[in-house]
């Protein structure tokens, strides 16, 4: 019924695997990258005492050179004093070592010629050397720094592990290949992996893997072989055979032995998706395709934004709005999520709602573990009941807790209409994946934003987790939720709010956190033992090589996964068409463009059914409407 974890293999066959790709010399070279003498990744497994996903994906630890424009703070400043200061992880000492051996350098703006589109890109990323190396200006690493110059910072690196799904190590499933009809991939990512390389995370991303086995080097094994390392991180089980063809067709290069992707063919994500949420990821398949995905996507947020002021019109005496309301004409993305809460939905809710308690810091909008005071929006009036026409469900809203036979058996769709906070950090940028970080960035301000999520209970179910204390009960609910403007963590946030949390979401739920602070240290012995025997050597200036500086500090469960789930993204099949940059638009009959898929569009409501029905394909027609779905993981039908 689920196949979220299909194409998954046990941890220890993988280990096994690992080990002899370093054995094995042509392996090892398939594998090999710049940075990289053999296959990047290993697995490791915690001791036995970890109840929970004990299993992770590592990257074997190597030398990295991050490179970074002057930033109009630091100039006129020293490059030491402006990396003990804001990387004070490390020490100034460390830094100062760093410079002494060429670690730490710049590069003046008049002897470099850098594309800032190169700047991160894996192939470029190893040691200074050659033009880099020469150009560095190490004697003169203390003078000021100036507009234009480029700093580069060598390290040996230890990426932060990964939780790959509910085994640790569920790969990325390549769903669907669309590349001459819309110009895009479709993947189910894993919870736990981030969408793309952020801090801490490069190779351990989700952009990352693809890029690697798309590689032309590494493509016909991964691709036609399906070799198992490989299909370990991008599982093609799903592909038919004239996707593959569609697929080799596009990112086969003249040379076979070429390392990495051309840059104008890297798959690029066309929407966010956080690291704990698992389901659909579109990625365009150039920058163009990508772009305007993503601008379909985001249509949803301008078009929410003249819904908004109008709100008012919508609401009744009586709290309630009507579906048909909800269908906006003219809307072309709706995006679907399946969350499994803490409670039964919607009883806190509508209590916050009806019994009107402001005083409630942990219902009114409180970041969990915030030592903030009056930082709230307010939520009072923002819940709406939604019934199915104008005269159904008046009686029982009014009623206030009689919900239970509302719509239907299963409990009252509610519109969530209240303010989400938000916070601005320095350079006005906002965090939003570890806000409890002890090296984040310290907030600014907060401020809040307008938004509106429709939430439908679908199930209720009996919870095992009796230590939790949301609400005296061990009920859990699976509800749909569909988002109508696109805010930061908005389902998160809202649900939260109205009282029925996220399962897993430590961020914003004091009640999901362990006590146990899990810091996790280098251990040398993890390694392939023929990675660590021929290749590994510790480096003197790395301070997780030497026990100084953990690898990871996890808070509970580290937010690993959230049981949040991407479960189908519609779009207009039209403005999909215009996004295929790679078929000649000559070649594109009237009939493709205007053509309609079998029955209506899809109905804003859903049904437990729906949910976990399993008998279609992850891309469908249904009227003039395209779906991107993603199967259900475990936790919707246990």
């Amino acid at each position: 019924m689920c196949y979220s974890t299909k194409g998954s293999m046990e941890a220890t066959r993988l280990q096994l695997l690992e080990e002899a790709s370093w054995n094995d010399e042509s392996k090892r070279k398939l594998y090999s990258t710049p940075l990289f003498p053999g296959f990047p990744w290993y697995t490791a497994t915690s001791p036995p005492k970890e109840r929970e996903q004990p299993t992770r994906r590592f990257v074997v630890p190597y030398f990295f050179t991050f490179r970074v424009f002057v930033k109009g703070r630091w100039v006129g400043r020293e490059l030491v004093d402006v990396y003990s200061e804001e990387h004070v992880h490390h020490s100034r000492s460390y830094y100062e070592a760093c410079v002494e051996k060429g670690r730490l350098q710049k590069i003046s703006r008049s002897r470099c010629n850098v594309r800032r589109n190169h700047m991160k890109r894996s192939h470029t990323a190893g040691e200074p050397s050659g033009a880099d190396a020469s150009a560095g200006d190490s004697s003169n690493a203390n003078g000021p720094l100036q507009h234009g110059d480029v700093v580069l910072h060598s390290v040996h690196r230890h990426e932060i592990p990964v939780r790959m799904g509910a085994t640790g190590v569920e790969p990325i499933v390549l769903a669907a290949v669309r590349i001459c009809e819309y110009g895009i991939l479709v993947v189910h990512k894993p919870a736990g992996l981030p969408t793309h390389a952020s801090g801490r995370y490069f190779m351990n991303s989700c952009t990352a893997m693809l890029e690697y086995v798309l590689a032309p080097r590494r493509l016909h094994a991964w691709l036609v072989e399906k070799d198992p390392l490989l299909q370990s991180l991008v599982s093609t089980i799903h592909l038919t055979g004239r996707e593959r063809d569609e697929l080799l067709a596009y990112y086969l290069t003249d040379s076979m032995e070429e390392d990495t992707v051309p840059i104008e063919r890297l798959p690029r994500p066309c929407h966010r998706l956080d690291k704990v949420t698992s389901g659909v990821l579109l990625l365009g398949i150039s920058k163009v395709a990508a772009r305007r995905v993503g601008e379909a996507l985001m249509s949803k947020t301008r078009q929410m934004e003249e819904i908004l002021p109008r709100r008012s019109r919508f609401e009744s005496d009586e709290g309630t709005i009507t579906f048909d309301k909800l269908h906006m004409s003219g809307a072309t993305v709706r995006k679907r999520y399946l969350a499994r809460v803490r409670g039964c939905f919607p009883e806190n809710s509508m209590k916050i709602r009806f019994e009107n308690c402001p005083g409630d810091k942990n219902k009114e909008g409180v970041l969990a573990d915030s030592n903030e005071k009056d930082t709230t929006c307010p939520i009072n009036g923002g819940l709406l009941i939604v019934t199915k026409n104008s005269h159904e469900g008046r009686r029982d809203a009014t009623d206030g807790m009689n919900v239970k036979t509302f719509v239907n058996s299963v409990g009252v769709p509610v519109l969530f209409t209240s303010p989400l906070r938000q916070y601005r950090f320095s350079e006005n940028e906002t965090i939003y994946e570890d806000l409890n970080e002890s090296y984040g960035t310290p907030i600014k301000e907060m401020f809040c934003q307008d938004a509106m999520t429709l939430c439908q209970p679908l199930r209720h179910y009996q919870s095992d987790h009796s230590h939790h204390k949301d609400a005296g009960t061990n009920t859990e609910s699976l509800v749909h939720c569909v988002p109508f403007s696109g805010r930061m963590h908005q389902i998160r946030i809202h649900l939260s709010d109205w009282g029925h949390p996220i399962v897993g979401d430590v961020t914003y739920n004091t009640n999901e956190r362990g006590h146990d602070r899990q810091t996790f240290y280098f251990c040398v012995d993890e390694l392939p033992k023929s990675f660590r025997d021929r290749f590994y050597a510790s480096d003197e200036l790395c301070w997780e090589c030497g026990g100084k500086l953990p690898v990871a500090s996890f808070d509970g469960s580290n937010g690993s996964r959230v049981a949040l789930h991407a479960w189908r993204y519609e779009m207009e099949h039209k403005s999909l068409l215009a996004c295929s940059d790679v078929v000649d638009s000559e070649s594109i009959t009237e009939g493709q463009i205007l053509g309609y898929g079998e029955g209506p569009p899809p109905s804003l409501e859903c049904c437990y059914e729906d949910a976990v029905r399993m008998d279609v394909g992850f891309v469908q027609r249904q009227g003039p409407v395209v779906i991107f779905l993603a199967p259900p993981p475990p936790w919707v039908v246990e």
